[in-house]
């Protein structure tokens, strides 16, 4: 009987493991850089009086560092998914989510364990990259997971180069205080 229980346990405790690791978004990566977006910002604006018709956005390029652990408001801040898909770079697409941030709130970014652990293992080569765009009421941020070496294998086994698309769609959150 003891033996049994223990198998049981050993188990569930493998099983939550893995949808932790998976699925759960409990990790900070970053925090949204809203004023240096700010910054940022201003300094297109006015550049834009020579090209009016240019598509105000920054571009966050950052190295992981003393942000990534565990954060229970990674569970407890609201979210706002506006979509995901993947670039339409033929060469390397990458795939990536999208998310609004009302203006005048913290944001920060939240990702399951499983892809806190590749990006600090590629951190040297492919740093965490977000975009800001603002709109008319606040920003919208898209998190740039990569991970396209996904795509050939998902062809190879199912036919569909699009079958991770759930399981990626899972991995990273931007999250704001409500």
């Amino acid at each position: 009987m003891k033996g049994h229980l223990l198998t049981v346990a050993t188990l569930f405790g493998i099983i939550s493991l893995f949808w932790i690791s998976f699925f759960a978004k409990v990790v900070r990566v970053k925090f949204v850089e809203i004023d240096f977006v700010l910054k940022r910002l201003e300094i297109q604006k006015e550049a834009q009086v020579e090209i009016p018709y240019t598509v105000a956005k920054v571009d966050i390029l950052r190295k992981l560092g003393s942000d990534v652990r565990p954060d229970p408001r990674c569970l407890l801040w609201a979210t706002t998914e506006v979509g995901r898909g993947w670039t339409n770079d033929s060469e390397d697409s990458d795939f990536f989510i999208d998310y609004y941030i009302p203006p005048d709130k913290k944001a920060m970014i939240c990702t399951t364990p499983a892809l806190a652990a590749a990006l600090l293992a590629k951190r040297h080569d492919k740093p965490l990259l977000y975009k800001v765009f603002p709109t008319e009421d606040g920003f919208h941020v898209r998190i740039v997971e990569g991970l396209s070496e996904v795509r050939e294998p998902c062809k190879k086994w199912t036919g569909n180069v699009d079958c991770a698309n759930p399981i990626l769609s899972r991995q990273g959150v931007v999250r704001y205080k409500p």
